[in-house]
């Protein structure tokens, strides 16, 4: 007999019609299952570890819905993820928001949730007009602040107006501005870091699978690794900071997470973050029934401390907004002797960590709501800003610069250690995205990173991705 954890609701794999679905414990691990009545049954992994998973799912969440439905949703109440938009059974207001700006990009990767082309058409993409337009729904759908923006595509940067969209965006009083990027452009045009940096960039959110060609190779198509690195090192000239965000596969690159880590830790001046995603199959990807490379977000967090034990998978929690098996979250500094320490308290661990570190979510009706919002976006704003720059006379880039001194612990006065830390926090983030084999009606309810499509709906991410991309 089953042991059956969770119930909630899917869609069939093949003809997406609304049924339902479990996370049933086998093997010591959990899975997700279902079947359709005329289709089968289909089942993918949830987490490799059961335990891991059972004790997860214990952490206390707030939901705070939007501010207004912009759909009505389905008529028959068929379940979530269908005739999205967002509607009246959505429970969680978006943090951030992507606008698509072009389906075009300079790459052509084997891995591609957007399926770009490098000929791609431009002639779907959204004018400065239609842009502006979309900034301004944004602005009245948004609550105690503006929601946070994320420039994506496709590649944004094989836009000639990148830097107006952006500047608009931040005249219009949206704080947060985010790019999400290969990196090729910036490493490959001198001084394109700086300009995006002056028009109002607040992160390049930086493709970074791993430390070797051959990962890359098997990836995206062709050896990147020096192009990554030259992209950084324009970016810390610019004072614009990176996170560096890989996609996961098993037996790719998931053997490679401490050197990715050692990597970070080399060039923390512009490195704010690393945000792990376990490969999800949308998009574009190499066939395959079983889905090769399949690893859970537990499977990361496990191998990150197989890996590299000074990062403990006790230090990683979800944060209090959104739902529990989307993400995880950790901030660490680094220390003068080079060690790490992990920043997050076990008491905000124990009362719910929210994006702000420290929003007690045991009562939802006891929060000033307007309050967690907006704490919520602060936290991503204020987590991946960067230190102020001093002029450096190397050419060798952060991570082989000789003018970094590190500071001799109990030495510092005040005004250098907290200038120290400010320059040496960073974060280790991950979210599990959804694909037609596992999306759970109930995660896609609490979504917090929400696309706005070319129609001007709001679809949270992973729906967007699996069903209405290109619908």
């Amino acid at each position: 007999m089953k042991n059956i954890l969770n119930r909630t609701q899917s869609i069939c794999p093949v003809c997406n019609k609304s049924i339902e679905a479990y996370y049933v414990e086998g093997e010591g691990k959990v899975f997700f299952e279902k079947e359709c009545s005329e289709h089968g049954f289909f089942r993918t992994l949830a987490a490799e570890s059961a335990d891991d998973y059972k004790e997860w799912v214990k952490y206390p969440v707030i939901n705070i819905p939007p501010k207004q439905a912009m759909t009505e949703g389905d008529p028959d109440d068929a379940g979530c993820p269908l005739y999205c938009g967002t509607c009246h059974n959505h429970l969680q207001t978006a943090c951030c928001v992507l606008i698509d700006l072009t389906d075009r990009c300079n790459q052509h990767c084997p891995y591609c949730f957007a399926l770009s082309e490098m000929d791609g058409d431009r002639s779907g993409e959204p004018t400065l007009e239609e842009i502006e337009a979309k900034y301004d729904l944004l602005l009245e759908l948004g609550e105690e602040r503006p929601f946070n923006i994320q420039l994506s595509g496709g590649e944004p940067t094989v836009r000639e107006d990148l830097p107006e969209i952006i500047r608009m965006a931040r005249d219009k009083g949206f704080e947060y501005v985010q790019i999400n990027s290969n990196g090729k452009r910036l490493a490959l045009e001198e001084g394109y870091a700086k300009v995006l940096k002056d028009a109002g960039a607040s992160v390049i959110f930086m493709q970074f699978d791993g430390t070797y060609d051959s990962i890359y190779q098997a990836l995206r198509g062709e050896p990147l690794f020096e192009m990554k690195k030259k992209a950084i090192r324009n970016c810390a000239a610019a004072a614009l900071p990176v996170t560096l965000v890989p996609t996961i596969v098993g037996g790719v690159n998931s053997q490679n997470i401490g050197e990715m880590m050692d990597f970070l830790l080399e060039n923390v001046n512009v490195v704010k973050g690393i945000h792990f995603q376990p490969v999800s199959f949308f998009g574009r990807h190499p066939e395959g029934s079983d889905y090769p490379g399949r690893i859970s977000m537990f499977g990361v967090l496990r191998e990150l401390e197989r890996q590299r034990p000074q990062f403990k998978y006790e230090d990683f929690c979800p944060i209090a907004t959104g739902h529990t098996l989307c993400c995880f979250y950790s901030t660490y500094s680094k220390e003068p002797d080079g060690s790490v320490k992990c920043m997050l308290t076990k008491k905000s661990k124990e009362e719910g960590v929210s994006c702000c570190d420290a929003v007690s979510c045991c009562d939802a009706t006891s929060v000033d709501k307007l309050e967690v919002i907006k704490k919520d976006r602060d936290f991503v704003l204020n987590k991946w800003e960067i230190g102020e720059q001093e002029e450096c006379c190397c050419d060798g880039g952060a991570s082989e610069c000789c003018c970094e001194s590190q500071p001799e612990e109990g030495l510092m006065d005040m005004d250098e250690f907290l200038k120290y830390y400010r320059q040496n926090t960073f974060t280790v983030t991950g979210m599990a995205f959804q694909d037609i084999s596992n999306i759970d009606g109930e995660r896609v309810k609490r979504c917090r990173v929400q696309v706005l499509s070319p129609d001007n709906r709001l679809i949270p991410f992973c729906a967007y991705n699996t069903i209405y991309r290109k619908s």
